[in-house]
């Protein structure tokens, strides 16, 4: 067990603004009854897009008021493995160098995406000559619009990670670093590999598959090691190889 802490929860600040939006959903349904509006049709389009939204809403509320409690529990104690509070200068090279890593896997991606989105309007236009004008403008559009989100991811991880302390919490289910939770017990969800990797400092890295959408999603978590703490770190890693192979 651990001093128990207060600790941000994102989470937890989701999931009440997913209630809030269920609730914005619920007036939404009823106000056209209330005040019906004039243009025919509206007020069945205004009710069928609240239905959507309050559903929308509800799920995503449970999911991450399940990931809220998650982490609650992780802080409080239950199933910790390993917490661990780095020192300044640990933090800071590891920051930099996720900031490194980081910024290049999203330019990689980003330079990805803009070529199978050029491809994708180059066959469109020779298929549909007359869609040049909207292709020069969507295209180039949806571009800048991965390119903003791309940098704008980038920072604000950076920026996080050098206004917040170093501290770590690794349970069997889950992770906090930082304020970036990483959890692989959800349904569907699991953890696919934990390895040790050697470095400066080292590090603890699990990639782990969980829904995204409609599609799947694979994430890796990189914990950096306290100096003195590598013994540590491989029984964290034997427990978890554990729980992988009861999976």
């Amino acid at each position: 067990m651990v001093d128990e802490k207060r600790v941000y929860n994102q989470a937890a600040v989701v999931a009440r603004n997913c209630w809030i939006g269920a609730l914005i959903g619920v007036l939404f349904f009823f106000y056209p009854i209330v005040f019906p509006p004039e243009t025919y049709g509206l007020n069945f389009a205004m009710m069928f897009a609240a239905i959507i939204i309050f559903f929308s809403a509800i799920i995503s509320a449970i999911i991450f008021q399940r990931l809220a409690g998650n982490l609650n529990r992780l802080v409080s104690g239950e199933g910790l493995l390993a917490r661990w509070t780095y020192s300044q200068d640990e933090w800071s090279r590891y920051t930099e160098e996720e900031h490194l890593r980081d910024r290049k896997d999203k330019w990689a991606l980003f330079r990805l995406i803009s070529i199978i989105a050029a491809i994708v309007g180059i066959i469109f236009v020779i298929f549909k000559h007359d869609a040049l004008p909207v292709i020069l403008v969507v295209i180039p559009g949806l571009i800048a619009i991965i390119a903003a989100t791309a940098a704008l991811t980038i920072s604000s991880t950076y920026r996080q990670n050098r206004l917040h302390p170093g501290e770590v919490y690794i349970g069997k289910s889950g992770a906090l670093l930082g304020r970036e939770f990483h959890y692989w017990k959800l349904p569907t969800a699991y953890l696919q590999t934990a390895v040790f990797e050697a470095g400066n400092p080292p590090v603890i890295k699990l990639v782990y598959s969980s829904p995204s959408g409609y599609a799947r999603g694979e994430y890796i978590a990189r914990f950096p090691v306290p100096q003195g703490r590598e013994e540590e770190a491989k029984q964290v890693l034997a427990q978890l190889k554990g729980e992988k192979s009861d999976i």
